[in-house]
């Protein structure tokens, strides 16, 4: 492990506040802190704080090993951390596999970041399926591009999904060290899975209707009438009337307004994998659009009923651009609770029709 990676760069996924709120259930509850470090809770109320490392064996199967530090609250969050840190360990960079490499990455950089991690999950079991004993320092862009291109053969946009992961991958294998440059860097999706187009699609009146009807999932909704993406409807939580995300995809926390229609729809968990919420629209329910649609229709939408833009791109969490971005640093939360209500308001007129 290198000086630039260790432990206390990672920004932290628990509190010792955070601890205190986990209620014991009929089963072990793991919580992550990053970085192969959890909490445990176990039915009786035990609280342990526990190492959890995935290492390859000599049959080239992933094996998990699991050691107990201490127990919580006599060993605080910051006391783990700095127990975990004195077990670090400077890997050969020589013998590093690209295996080791995908599960540092994903135990530094994903699993403290992201609840629902499943697609990036696959794609790392893909890539360590073909590649997970060899030595990282051996990998080729063309070893890498052939396989990626096979893989597109397949399912094009998930393979270019999958070469955006495994190049965030290289990076992180860069800037520590592992690697003087990384393999995919000069690739792009051309010779992958082929460019995608930029969709304009949003929805109709008949649409949205659908969308409110019985047969549509409550997500779906959610997603429609707050803007927001589906991995942050399943990364936020209720805080009076507002759901607040506290880190999304450009890495700033988030909120947004829940009118009573956005509310009731809380009621069911959103407990599926956004590929899961896409292939039930297309091969389920026979529809046409897909889940980012819904943002997209929230966005046009909004502009159709006089909502300014720069409140569009606040409700959206898109950083403002060029000067306005720069200076201006207002929430404009009156604002954006009016846009959620109007936007609530419109839903109903429509599907009152």
């Amino acid at each position: 492990m290198c000086y630039q990676c260790a432990p206390k760069y990672i920004m932290p996924n628990l509190s010792d506040r955070k601890i205190r709120d986990i209620k014991p259930g009929a089963v072990d509850k793991w919580k992550s802190d990053g970085d192969g470090l959890n909490i445990r809770v176990r039915p009786n109320g035990s609280t342990t704080w526990v190492i959890r490392r995935k290492k390859r064996g000599p049959d080239g199967k992933d094996k998990t090993t699991i050691e107990t530090i201490g127990e919580f609250p006599d060993m605080d969050c910051n006391a783990a951390r700095a127990a975990l840190a004195k077990r670090s360990f400077s890997p050969n960079l020589k013998k590093t596999t690209f295996a080791e490499l995908l599960d540092e990455w994903y135990s530094r950089r994903i699993e403290p970041r992201y609840r629902v991690t499943k697609n990036i999950s696959t794609y790392i079991a893909r890539a360590k399926a073909e590649f997970g004993n060899t030595a990282l320092a051996r990998l080729t862009t063309l070893q890498l591009v052939r396989w990626l291109q096979k893989y597109a053969e397949e399912t094009p946009v998930a393979a270019n999904r999958c070469a955006s992961n495994i190049k965030l991958a290289l990076n992180y294998a860069v800037e520590c060290g592992y690697l003087d440059r990384n393999p995919l860097a000069p690739v792009t999706n051309r010779v992958i899975g082929g460019e995608e187009k930029t969709r304009n699609r949003h929805l109709t009146d008949d649409e949205i209707r659908w969308v409110f009807g019985d047969k549509c999932r409550p997500i779906l909704r959610f997603l429609l009438l707050t803007g927001l993406r589906i991995s942050e409807a399943q990364q936020g939580y209720r805080d009076g009337d507002r759901f607040r995300i506290d880190r999304t995809k450009n890495g700033d926390a988030h909120w947004v307004h829940l009118p009573d229609l956005a509310t009731a729809q809380l009621a069911a968990p959103f407990d599926l994998s956004a590929t899961a919420y896409q292939a039930w629209l297309r091969n389920t329910a026979k529809q046409t659009f897909t889940p980012h649609d819904l943002r997209r229709t929230f966005a046009t939408r909004l502009a159709g009923l006089n909502i300014p833009p720069h409140i569009i791109e606040k409700c959206l969490n898109h950083r403002l651009q060029g000067v306005m971005g720069i200076y201006n640093r207002a929430d404009y939360e009156a604002e954006r609770i009016a846009a959620a209500q109007a936007w609530a308001d419109e839903v109903k007129r429509i599907t009152a029709a």
